[in-house]
């Protein structure tokens, strides 16, 4: 038995934010359909990469999934969705403030017809407020949420997350809300909203630099790689690319000296103490090291700290860890063999249960492919389902 059987989500969004969120849950045992439009459906359905037509990522993001379509804006869609819900513990929604209850679909009103529903709603800067119904993405909640204004090097300009961390990090606590809703509703006997935010999200990953400013005024700066409270502790070029080192302590440092063969580094008096290896490192320490390090490759030095306990790894590229020793023995990513694409590699899921394992991966689902066996639980003739269909209400 999974951890989350036998319990059903209704996703009303195209957010990755939800996708993600849903996706974590679906792979522990909850069942989650989608609602779409009946006109093209969910939009990452046309997202590069696209392999025979469809995309990869719609495919992992709604592994497993159901997929009914329903168009909700309608008087008669709404009402559908309505029926519906006697049927679901949780429903996923990403629209603009005030959207939903104008369908009348808002919490108030659902919560009216199933005490017991857990709404769970996802927007980008709030229900409420000046923003609360602007447009963002992962890039804008970077920046509004200070996380680029921290990222990238010193005096140049700010950077952005490669990977959509503001996405990833709402996803997790996204589920988080919903799974603590569930467990609250076993002890109360009702449900709740669950309101999770985008840009509240990036706010959690800048930890006390508001405190920081608030107690001394210091203002967060780009930095880089490098952090100035300790050094070296920085990216380095090496022969065929980059290593990360991360040397905190002086014991660490006189062992990186030793097995680099950074002896006369490590009796210079400016180096002698992290004070001055810290001390203007950019212009005196990192380029000496930049220079030392650049006639190693990447797996050389790691493989020599390694030896001593340094934390040290090489820059490595997607074609490197798929085949990683270590990320296979840990099913860090998994293999799935597609009867449509012929084997994919998707990151796992990123928490394991050491008794309730996860869902293995499956294809996402067709556009609509449960839509009928869903009007049927509600008891729509077949007649009516044509009806329906030719009035693009579902």
């Amino acid at each position: 038995m999974n951890a989350l059987e036998n319990i059903k989500i209704l996703d009303l969004s195209e957010k990755l934010t939800i996708s993600l969120a849903t996706l974590y849950l679906s792979s522990y045992g909850a069942e989650v359909t989608k609602v779409e439009r009946p006109n093209g459906g969910d939009k990452v359905r046309s997202w590069e990469p696209v392999k025979n037509g469809d995309s990869l990522y719609f495919n992992y993001l709604n592994s497993g999934k159901k997929s009914i379509t329903l168009d909700i804006a309608t008087a008669e869609g709404a009402e559908i969705l309505k029926k519906l819900l006697p049927f679901y513990d949780v429903i996923c929604v990403g629209a603009e403030a005030g959207y939903m209850e104008s369908l009348g679909l808002g919490y108030e009103d659902l919560k009216a017809m199933k005490p017991d529903i857990i709404y769970a709603s996802y927007s980008y800067y709030g229900e409420t407020g000046p923003y609360k119904n602007k447009p963002a993405s992962s890039l804008t909640a970077q920046a509004k949420g200070v996380a680029m204004d921290m990222t990238g090097v010193h005096n140049e300009y700010p950077v952005q997350s490669a990977p959509s961390i503001a996405e990833h990090y709402s996803a997790a606590y996204f589920a988080t809300g919903i799974v603590m809703a569930l467990i609250d509703r076993n002890i109360r006997g009702i449900g709740q909203k669950v309101d999770i935010a985008l840009l509240d999200s990036i706010y959690s990953c800048i930890e006390a630099a508001p405190a920081t400013y608030s107690t001394v005024g210091e203002v967060h700066k780009r930095k880089g790689n490098f952090d100035p409270s300790c050094a070296p502790y920085d990216t380095f070029e090496t022969s065929d690319g980059y290593v990360a080192v991360g040397v905190a302590t002086q014991n660490q440092w006189e062992k990186f000296c030793d097995v680099l063969d950074l002896g006369d580094l490590k009796e210079d008096p400016r180096f002698i103490d992290n004070e001055g290896r810290r001390t203007d490192y950019m212009n005196i320490l990192r380029p000496i090291l930049a220079k030392r390090l650049s006639v190693y490759t990447k797996t050389e030095v790691e493989n020599k700290c390694r030896t001593q306990g340094i934390p040290c790894c090489a820059v490595l590229t997607i074609p490197e860890i798929t085949d990683l020793p270590n990320t296979l023995e840990n099913g860090y990513m998994v293999s799935v063999n597609s009867e449509k694409y012929g084997t994919l590699r998707y990151p796992s899921i990123p928490f394991v249960l050491g008794d309730t394992k996860a869902k293995s991966f499956a294809d996402a689902p067709a556009l609509g492919k449960d839509t009928n066996a869903c009007m049927e639980m509600l008891g729509i003739t077949e007649k009516d389902i044509h009806t329906l269909q030719g009035k693009k209400v579902i």
